[in-house]
């Protein structure tokens, strides 16, 4: 696909725009006589160092997503997106360079200047391209292909729109569903030609515009669509039915939601899986003394066992063995069987109920993290005994394994324990925005709030 090229295209501008920043700000720095001049390099010597900066760069860029290059994408929010991640990546190079012997030096200066270079450099890079495509897309030298699934009054919209909207650029190929009304569309066939291989792959757009009567149809063909390689576009109002299935993307002019079947592209799993493994082998290292701690603890209040296993439904729904400290007395289900915890349960021990308040009972899920069964953060894992009755509360419950269950989410940072618990339709609403929105940056945010609720004794 195009915008794969684009992305690539992305790419090399912005290593020519990280070695001109690089190069720039030391001839600035060391050639004009502007400062002091303690070291001078030869320029050939600056070659390695400049690459290895400019890696660091694209990673960092890469994992806020900014080489998943939209050509539709509003122009203020790619400038935005695009400053936000320099002054990010800028931040970072301020931490790790800084000294506090002398915190504020002249090459704070420096990096400041170098850092609203490569800002300016990498936001002007995207809009220049959003601008020269819209124009392309307006004079119809660079249209998309565009095929539009529908049927009713919505079909008749989305047409019409596509139409009158020349900067979207579309090119209809056809349609599929409902029978047009625009005679200048071609008909492509009804509901099972979303199957067709030849048609999808001759396509980069496909927009859902069904009428309220064949709604039902809409999770079928976004499924069945996952494996084309097109865009999903469907009205906003209408996306209510996928949420926490799928992704958006953002809007488009109209009401109009980017869905992704993908929760993540292949290098956000790559990176969250990275960010996974580190992040809990340093807890790992970080918490040694509260193992002991607890171990310590739990035999002298209650005896062996110390750790308390149980089946939870992982990813997908695949059963795994989630391992905690145990906060209950020994067989606590022997007679009453699974059961959810209650504010005062009277099976927690004096030491469990120090362990749950400091969250150190969670502790031994790092190795969960380690065995891929959990990640750092995601929706809490339910036990298979619930999941079935959550889902017959709320239909919506299933979508949360779309996903692996986390140490901590985006609702244990919000909600107080027991609420999680009483109030379960709060905590999927959560679960599902954590769902929409999952991002590493957003990881890192919420393992930053726990820190904080787990101090305050809140989660």
């Amino acid at each position: 696909m195009r915008f794969l090229r684009f992305a690539g295209l992305l790419l090399v501008l912005d290593l020519l725009i990280l070695e001109a920043a690089f190069f720039g700000i030391y001839w600035w720095r060391f050639e004009t006589g502007a400062f002091v001049n303690p070291v001078v390099f030869d320029w050939p010597e600056l070659l390695i160092p400049s690459l290895f900066v400019s890696a660091f760069w694209v990673l960092h860029l890469a994992v806020f997503g900014l080489y998943r290059f939209d050509p539709l994408e509003s122009r203020t929010v790619a400038v935005r997106r695009a400053a936000q991640a320099a002054l990010y990546g800028c931040l970072i190079i301020f931490v790790a360079t800084f000294e506090p012997a002398n915190p504020l030096p002249t090459t704070r200066v420096i990096l400041l200047t170098y850092g609203v270079g490569v800002m300016a450099g990498i936001a002007v890079s995207r809009l220049t391209l959003l601008t020269v495509l819209k124009e392309l897309r307006i004079r119809g030298s660079s249209k998309i292909k565009t095929v539009v699934i529908g049927s009713g009054e919505r079909l008749r919209a989305a047409l019409e729109e596509l139409h009158r909207n020349r900067d979207l650029g579309a090119e209809i190929v056809g349609v599929i569903g409902g029978m047009p009304n625009d005679s200048s569309v071609d008909y492509l066939g009804g509901w099972s030609q979303v199957r067709c291989s030849s048609i999808m792959s001759s396509c980069e757009i496909a927009y859902l515009a069904l009428d309220d009567k064949d709604e039902r149809l809409l999770n079928r063909i976004v499924l069945l669509l996952s494996d084309a390689p097109v865009r999903q576009f469907i009205p906003a109002d209408q996306y209510q039915l996928l949420v926490g299935s799928v992704k958006p993307v953002g809007r488009r002019g109209q009401p109009v939601v980017e869905i992704r079947s993908q929760l993540l592209t292949p290098i956000e799993r790559v990176l969250k899986r990275i960010f996974d493994i580190t992040a809990a082998v340093m807890l790992l290292v970080v918490t040694a003394p509260l193992w002991i701690l607890a171990i310590l603890l739990t035999v002298t209040d209650s005896g062996l066992p110390v750790f308390f296993s149980q089946t939870r439904a992982g990813l997908n729904g695949k059963p795994f063995t989630m391992l905690k400290f145990r906060s209950m007395v020994q067989d606590a289900e022997r007679r009453t069987g699974p059961v959810l915890a209650t504010r005062g349960d009277a099976r927690i021990t004096k030491v469990g109920r120090f362990l749950r308040a400091t969250r150190i009972d969670e502790l031994p899920q790092l190795l969960n993290v380690l065995l891929g069964d959990m990640s750092i953060v995601g929706p809490r894992p339910e036990r298979p005994e619930f999941v079935a009755e959550f889902a017959r509360r709320s239909p919506l419950f299933l979508r949360r394994l779309n996903v692996k269950p986390g140490l901590t989410g985006w609702a244990q940072v919000h909600l107080q324990y027991f609420a999680t618990i009483v109030t379960p339709e709060k905590k999927l609403e959560m679960d599902l925005y954590y769902i929409e929105n999952m991002s590493l940056p957003l990881d890192v945010k919420i393992l930053y709030m726990t820190l904080f609720v787990v101090l305050r004794g809140e989660g």
